[in-house]
C-alpha cells in the first residue's frame, strides 16, 4: 500500500522534474547551436539556476526536519510524565478553540496571558519555588503530615496571632499534635513587639503539648529576620510575604538546597537570639 504513494511522490517531486526539464534543454542547446561558447555560457547560467534550486531544497528540507525535531522533542518530553498528557490534551484544544473562535478579541490576549503565567509559575518551579495564596493549608498540612523528624518554625504574632486562634489556624495546630505523637520534634520562635497575655497564653498552649518554644523581642533582631519561617525535614522551606502593615499576602514555599541551607541558618540565628518562656529579658514587661 505505501509504494504507490512513494512512486507518487517522486514522480511530482519539482527539483526532479525541473532538473529533467533542464537537461533535455541543454540537450535542445547543445544540438542546435555549433557555437561552443554561446553554449557553455547557456550552460553555465544553468548550472546556476539548478544549484539555487537544490540550496533553496535542501534549506527547506533542513527547516522540516529541525520543525519535526522540535515538535518530536515536545512529544516526547509531554510523554515521559505521566500525567501531563491528560493535561495538555484539554489546554491546547481549548487554546485552538480560542484562537479559531475569538481571535482578535480580548479572550485571545486573556489566553495568551494564561499562558505566560503558566510558564512563570513553571520557571519558579524550575528553581525549586512555588507559591500558595494565604490561607491555604493544604502545603502545610500535607508538609506536616509527612514529617517524621522535625519543625522549625517561626510565628510573629503581629501578623498571625489572630490566625491561630480562627479555624485554619486550629486546623493547622492539630496537625502539629498529630506529629508530636508520631515522634516529630517542633522548634517555634515567637517573634513579638509587645508580649501579651493572648500570646502568652497561646505560647505556653504549645509549649505544654511539647512544642520547644522560645521568644525573642522583633528588636533584637535585624528586619530580614523578623519573618514567618518554617522547614520541615531539611526538604521543604517556607516565607511568609506580607506588608509593612502585617497583612499577610502569599506563602512561598522552597526545595531548592542553597534556599534550604539559608532558611536554617537563619533560624538557628534567631533561636539563638531568643529565650525560654520564663526567661524575661530586661527591658521584657513582667510575666
Amino acid at each position: 500500500m505505501n509504494r504507490p504513494a512513494k512512486k507518487h511522490s517522486v514522480i511530482v517531486d519539482p527539483v526532479l522534474i525541473i532538473g529533467t526539464g533542464l537537461s533535455v534543454l541543454l540537450a535542445v542547446i547543445f544540438y542546435v547551436h555549433e557555437d561552443t561558447a554561446q553554449a557553455l555560457g547557456t550552460v553555465a547560467g544553468l548550472i546556476g539556476g539548478v544549484i539555487t534550486l537544490q540550496v533553496q531544497t535542501l534549506l527547506k528540507e533542513k527547516r522540516r526536519i529541525d520543525h519535526e525535531t522540535r515538535v518530536g522533542h515536545m512529544v516526547s518530553t509531554i510523554e515521559k510524565i505521566p500525567w501531563l498528557p491528560d493535561l495538555m490534551e484539554p489546554m491546547l484544544r481549548a487554546a485552538k478553540h480560542v484562537e479559531r473562535d475569538y481571535g482578535d478579541t480580548p479572550a485571545e490576549d486573556a489566553c495568551r496571558r494564561a499562558f505566560e503565567e503558566c510558564l512563570r509559575t513553571l520557571a519558579d518551579l524550575e528553581r525549586g519555588h512555588f507559591r500558595a495564596p494565604y490561607g491555604d493549608n493544604e502545603v502545610f498540612l500535607r508538609l506536616i503530615e509527612q514529617a517524621r523528624d522535625k519543625m522549625c518554625v517561626t510565628s510573629v504574632p503581629v501578623v498571625d496571632l489572630k490566625w491561630w486562634r480562627e479555624p485554619v489556624g486550629r486546623q493547622y495546630w492539630r496537625a502539629q499534635l498529630d506529629a508530636l505523637a508520631r515522634g516529630v520534634v517542633i522548634r517555634r520562635v515567637f517573634i513579638y513587639h509587645e508580649w501579651s497575655d493572648d500570646l502568652d497564653a497561646l505560647a505556653r498552649e504549645q509549649a505544654e503539648a511539647g512544642v520547644k518554644v522560645r521568644r525573642v523581642s522583633a528588636d533584637r533582631l535585624p528586619p530580614p529576620m523578623r519573618v514567618i519561617s518554617g522547614l520541615w525535614d531539611g526538604t521543604c522551606g517556607h516565607e511568609l510575604n506580607y506588608t509593612a502593615a502585617g497583612e499577610a499576602v502569599y506563602d512561598t514555599f522552597t526545595v531548592s538546597p542553597p534556599d534550604l541551607e539559608r532558611l536554617m541558618r537563619q533560624f538557628e540565628m534567631i533561636e539563638r537570639s531568643a529565650v525560654e518562656l520564663d526567661e524575661p529579658r530586661a527591658s521584657d514587661p513582667a510575666l
